[in-house]
């Protein structure tokens, strides 16, 4: 950790977005709660319940997020179903089937975000029936990678201090594959950061992928539970004549517009091929990787106009990211990278609890708004700005700093 970071005690922001406790400036709405979700930022805990939470975990808790995710799947495919019959006009069968098609993305995310969580053992401590779970309620209807594969290329390699945003990161390393590397010019980084996941070599390559962590790389019992399993779901549909509603609000969401949901949500999660400052230790140059993405802006002091404005960005930018991109935990990557064993229920209000205590990862780093994220990767890939969160690189205001952090000693 260097000088400038040792005098360093408040979170620190890139040029782009909002600065400073923008959470904050929601206090005096109501539904606090809906806001956390929102904006994605939690609200401080007290210190009791603060100490509690790295060791909370509840089996109620995930069979109940599990029955409601499935719920809302089931509902998805009747709604698809209603909708094939034709009784409502174009217009609205379209509008019903996007927004049936957010919604399912929405848990498919979920799906895999919990399965990671259950996977870093911040769910269920007992790793055996957390592979139950996993195996019988999420890989299997999500069709994702089993248990043993995805532990080795996330859990040991991505996360490892050593590994992460280095040449031997999987994740680094499928970015690398898609063609964005340090120097690119802008035009092309554009190009391929929206159209990648829509390339049909791209989705051929994630379905094959598909196939082989279904069909190929599982043990034999896995593999013979997932066929029983699928065989025995599309004959039901066969038998109730739901299978073309099934292709229509699960197929085209599974096979299309989660590989682009996932897309938008790894290319935006870390400072990819970002360089060593010699400075920085092991832990503290961990913590320059990654960021809170949050969404949202400060409300209006007056004005009817105004106040219009900022609702209908909330509604149509703020929720659409929030389900789509950044569901679930995922605005609080970066604490979760700093401790892995809290719970995804946990890591917002958590973060919001250690975010200006000292810590050896160095401060927290914040972004808000979807399109901040990009430009700050654009910036790092095509401009050369190596340290887009300090006042070594050009910034609209002035970023808050003072001495650096000591709490999330755990690791990663």
């Amino acid at each position: 950790m260097n000088t400038q970071e040792r005098a360093s005690q408040r979170t620190q922001y890139c040029q782009y977005g909002p600065q400073g406790d923008v959470r904050a400036s929601y206090a005096h709405l109501p539904g606090q709660g809906f806001w956390t979700w929102l904006t994605g930022k939690g609200l401080p805990l007290s210190s009791e319940r603060l100490a509690q939470v790295p060791n909370e975990n509840s089996e109620r808790f995930l069979i109940a997020h599990l029955l409601f995710t499935w719920a809302v799947m089931i509902a998805l495919v009747l709604l698809g179903q209603f909708v094939l019959q034709g009784s409502l006009p174009l217009a609205a069968s379209v509008a019903l089937v996007v927004v049936g098609w957010v919604l399912m993305v929405n848990r498919l995310r979920s799906m895999q975000a919990t399965f990671h969580y259950l996977t870093h053992g911040a769910v269920l401590k007992n790793k055996t029936r957390a592979r139950h779970y996993a195996r019988l309620f999420l890989t299997t209807p999500l069709l994702y990678q089993d248990w043993d594969t995805y532990s080795q290329s996330h859990v040991r390699e991505h996360h490892n201090i050593n590994v992460l945003c280095g040449d031997k990161d999987p994740d680094q390393q499928f970015i690398l594959q898609q063609g964005f590397y340090p120097g690119m010019p802008e035009s092309l980084f554009w190009w391929r950061a929206f159209c990648t996941p829509f390339r049909p070599l791209y989705l051929l390559r994630q379905w094959r992928a598909t196939g082989l962590d279904n069909l190929v790389r599982p043990r034999l019992p896995e593999i013979a539970f997932r066929l029983v399993f699928w065989g025995l779901l599309l004959s039901g549909l066969w038998a109730v004549d739901g299978l073309l509603a099934f292709a229509l609000m699960y197929g085209i969401p599974r096979a299309v517009l989660f590989e682009h949901s996932m897309w938008l949500q790894l290319f935006t999660e870390h400072l990819w091929f970002y360089r060593r400052d010699p400075q920085r230790d092991d832990k503290a140059h961990y913590g320059r990787l990654t960021w809170g993405r949050f969404q949202g802006r400060r409300p209006p002091q007056s004005g009817v106009f105004a106040h219009a404005a900022w609702l209908a960005k909330a509604l149509f930018l703020d929720i659409p990211v929030r389900l789509y991109v950044y569901p679930q935990d995922l605005p609080n990557h970066d604490a979760h990278h700093r401790r892995p064993n809290v719970h995804y229920r946990h890591i917002a209000n958590y973060r919001a609890s250690v975010e200006h205590q000292p810590s050896v990862y160095g401060p927290y780093l914040e972004v808000w708004g979807f399109m901040a994220g990009l430009y700050l990767i654009r910036d790092h890939l095509c401009r050369g700005v190596t340290e887009p969160f300090t006042p070594h690189e050009p910034v609209s205001t002035t970023t808050a700093t003072g001495p650096a952090h000591l709490a999330d000693t755990q690791g990663a």
